[in-house]
């Protein structure tokens, strides 16, 4: 059933969201990539993983502030899961709280296994909030990922060419 429900949300997400592979030329702002996050919400409680389910819906209908209320509760009760740190960070950033997505964003990267698209939303949270070594420091680790390839180019460019 809940995979069956993450299917659907993914579904949804897809309409609304980009991965971050395709973001257009220059647009900073992080896609969110479900499918990358699904593996470790599969270890929250199905309860937990409701409350993931109506937060999504709420990222999906642009209710950022109440989805934030969802995440924070469960960031509290499952601090090191890494797919609700990115999901905060995403949610933080879209109600213009970069410093705080920040944060979020450090702790899913450092939390868990080495993961690609965990590495790619920390260096585009990085960079817009001109931590550039910190950014530089995870394009640094998705050297040689495919999926990546063509934002880790722009943000690379657009590293080079914002003052210092």
């Amino acid at each position: 059933m809940w995979i069956r429900s993450l299917a659907v949300a993914l579904i949804l997400a897809s309409c609304v969201h980009l991965n971050a592979s395709e973001a257009a030329p220059g647009d900073m702002q992080p896609r969110l990539d479900l499918k990358a996050l699904a593996e470790p919400l599969q270890d929250l409680t199905p309860a937990d993983r409701a409350l993931v389910d109506k937060a999504i819906k709420l990222i999906d209908r642009r209710q950022h502030l109440q989805a934030l209320t969802y995440l924070t509760e469960l960031t509290v009760s499952n601090p090191k899961n890494s797919s609700l740190r990115v999901l905060r960070a995403y949610v933080l950033l879209e109600l213009g709280n970069v410093v705080g997505a920040l944060g979020d964003a450090r702790t899913a990267e450092a939390s868990g296994s080495h993961a690609a698209y965990r590495c790619w939303f920390l260096a585009q949270v990085a960079y817009l909030a001109g931590d550039k070594p910190l950014c530089r420091r995870e394009i640094k680790h998705l050297a040689g990922s495919a999926t990546y390839a063509a934002g880790v180019d722009q943000l690379r460019s657009d590293l080079k060419s914002s003052p210092k």
